[in-house]
């Protein structure tokens, strides 16, 4: 997944670069930092050599893309689900009046558990694959 956008700021190994929004983000706004509502910023390896005012493609495999959304939102949906059904049939076989709000604050609490751990391995997908990295300058375009 390749996508060319302009350098408008370097920060030590990485530049920050402006893309255009593209219709299928246009109203998820996830990633968005940007000045206008077309407009979103990105961090990425510097591995071109870019300097600012530079276009560079901005290259994140899809592979890495899909395990980066799984990771982000995938495992904390599943620790919800374990704790929402590990809370309810706990209470309903200890005979626990509310099992529907045990399992309901037993599931926000694995979630909280859940980000926590992405949390605690941030830095080591910061260094991988999962980084955009801007992989070649574009001034022809």
């Amino acid at each position: 997944m390749a996508e060319i956008g302009k350098v408008i700021e370097i920060e030590k190994n990485k530049v920050v670069v402006s893309l255009e929004r593209k219709e299928a983000c246009a109203k998820c706004r996830a990633c968005s930092a940007g000045l206008k509502a077309e407009e979103m910023l990105i961090r990425a390896e510097n591995i071109c050599g870019a300097k600012i005012g530079d276009k560079v493609e901005i290259a994140l495999e899809e592979t890495d893309f899909i395990k980066a959304v799984l990771i982000m939102y995938g495992f904390p949906f599943v620790m919800f689900l374990i704790g929402l059904f590990g809370g309810y049939y706990g209470c309903l076989s200890a005979n626990i009046p509310t099992p529907e709000l045990i399992g309901f604050i037993a599931g926000l609490i694995l979630v909280a558990i859940g980000y926590g751990l992405i949390k605690s391995q941030e830095k080591r997908w910061r260094s991988g694959n999962y980084v955009p990295k801007a992989i070649a300058i574009r001034n022809d375009i």
